[in-house]
């Protein structure tokens, strides 16, 4: 990895653009890689701060752009929060990181993420190695539990589906009764009507607004605990904060996935649009097309 950022916080733009030149890439197929705006990519190299979206969407671009033309992202952030006289003993996020294929999730330690791992996936041309967390044997070893499973849970159906009869099935199921509420009216931000599930879940806008290129909206989600699940079908920063704890941020790609659970709330941030979004269970469409998306979700 190259290291050298040219000693200055004046020159950290200059050493992107070198770096980009000397790889011979344009603006426009590093934006298409890494999904940030080429307008965003350009403030960076000429060191105009005050064209981006926020400093805390900055330092994150700054980060990623730095790695992705394999220099050290994280001593320029450094340099960028040294010229603010912000603290450089700031902990880095650790981002939840998926355990094999199972599903399951965890946090990293913020030293270890992308370091420690001795096995790693060479991705496309540029972009720097991303560990491999797969385990075969404990990907053979739940599929194993789960056809037991389901092998035992059939004969016990079969078994006792001809002498037992529950009190429930005499019974007819309730009908479910929905009420359709109009749009609400705001003069901010469009607005969108209730998303109600088979299963009874709604989601409702709240409020919504508009700043620059950064959409905000809040939800209310009608049962808790609130669990967001995300499919990348593309690049995409996420920033995530559950119940009201430190965020999250981590930069993922096509074909991952992530998942987060909080008992009341879920705050997140998509520098994209390339992925899908379940909250408990549900499809959810994302309200805009082209901007940063700052959404919260409240349950019940």
């Amino acid at each position: 990895m190259d290291t050298s950022t040219n000693n200055g916080p004046e020159n950290m733009g200059q050493a992107l653009n070198q770096a980009r030149i000397r790889r011979r890439l344009s603006v426009d197929q590093v934006s298409e890689a890494l999904h940030i705006r080429r307008e965003y990519l350009l403030a960076l190299e000429q060191n105009r701060w005050e064209d981006l979206p926020g400093e805390v969407y900055g330092q994150g671009f700054l980060r990623n752009y730095a790695r992705y033309l394999e220099l050290d992202g994280d001593a320029l952030v450094e340099q960028r929060r040294k010229a603010l006289g912000q603290p450089l003993d700031h902990p880095v996020l650790s981002p939840m990181e998926p355990i094999g294929r199972t599903g399951l999730y965890a946090h990293a330690s913020p030293r270890a993420t992308h370091r420690s791992s001795p096995s790693r996936i060479r991705r496309q041309d540029g972009e720097k190695d991303m560990p491999e967390y797969s385990n075969p044997r404990l990907m053979i070893w739940v599929v194993g539990v789960l056809v037991v499973l389901f092998i035992g849970g059939l004969w016990l159906l079969q078994h006792y589906s001809g002498s037992v009869t529950s009190p429930l099935a005499e019974k007819s199921p309730p009908k479910l009764q929905t009420s359709v509420k109009g749009p609400a009216k705001s003069h901010k931000a469009r607005s969108h009507p209730q998303l109600a599930s088979p299963t009874g879940v709604k989601i409702t806008q709240q409020s919504a607004s508009q700043s620059g290129h950064s959409y905000y909206a809040q939800y209310a989600v009608s049962t808790s605990p609130v669990t967001i699940a995300l499919s990348f079908t593309g690049t995409c920063w996420v920033s995530a904060s559950v119940d009201g704890g430190p965020a999250m941020s981590k930069l993922y790609y096509a074909g991952q996935s992530a998942q987060f659970s909080g008992s009341h709330d879920i705050s997140l941030t998509l520098g994209s649009h390339a992925l899908t979004m379940m909250i408990n269970g549900q499809a959810f469409a994302l309200p805009t097309a082209n901007d940063v998306l700052n959404l919260s979700f409240q349950g019940s």
